[in-house]
């Protein structure tokens, strides 16, 4: 983990060095919504797949322009995402319509190559594609209690409890994003995480938000 925070860092500083002067580097902070879903077969009930969940991002970026056209921007993002991962099937019960459902409060390190052009006198797209860094920092989940002198059993939430291979993931992402001269612009984001481990993975998420470029 180290090692990959160091050789980001590295990469930043490098692009930094070699875009100064050349074009106009700039702040960007963004907001939005997201929907997620959790990309497998469901083990119990008639569903065919899982729901979708909603959550919410916030963000900033430090955008670095090599020439008009090219630029990477390394991220730190907040988000609450819910994975979507619930039944709606009648013949099973409420634990095992949500036992794979989870939700998470994640710190992001995106970093997006991008490739801009113009559309008209006042609008610009945007499309971008890379890497990005997630940590669980907290979270909840449904567990099933069952009480052995009563033989009753109940469901309540949980907060998520593991080690950092459960937290971590690498993911890649892609956005196309609409650019307009007053500093506003408008995206679609797309993410997956690509390690087959831990509480993110198989978790498809959609994003809109709008951003503000200092």
């Amino acid at each position: 983990m180290n090692r990959i925070l160091i050789a980001i860092f590295m990469l930043v500083i490098t692009a930094n060095s070699i875009c100064r002067g050349q074009t106009k580097n700039r702040w960007n902070v963004y907001a939005g919504g997201s929907i997620s879903h959790l990309c497998e077969t469901p083990f119990a009930g008639t569903d065919k797949n899982y729901g979708w969940g909603g959550g919410a991002f916030i963000g900033g970026g430090y955008e670095i322009n090599y020439t008009p056209h090219w630029s990477l921007t390394p991220r730190l993002e907040f988000s609450f995402d819910n994975n979507g991962g619930t039944l709606s099937s009648k013949n099973e019960s409420f634990f095992n319509n949500h036992a794979r459902w989870e939700n998470y409060w994640s710190v992001s390190i995106p970093i997006n190559v991008s490739y801009r052009f113009s559309v008209s006198d006042n609008i610009g797209l945007r499309i971008g594609v890379g890497p990005y860094l997630q940590t669980v920092m907290s979270g909840k989940k449904y567990v099933g209690i069952h009480d052995s002198e009563t033989m009753v059993s109940t469901v309540k939430k949980e907060s998520l409890s593991g080690t950092f291979d459960q937290r971590f993931n690498i993911g890649a992402a892609g956005e196309i994003v609409i650019e307009t001269k007053n500093h506003l612009s408008y995206g679609l984001r797309v993410k997956y995480p690509l390690i087959k481990r831990g509480w993110l993975m198989n978790t498809l998420t959609l994003s809109v938000g709008v951003g503000y470029s200092l």
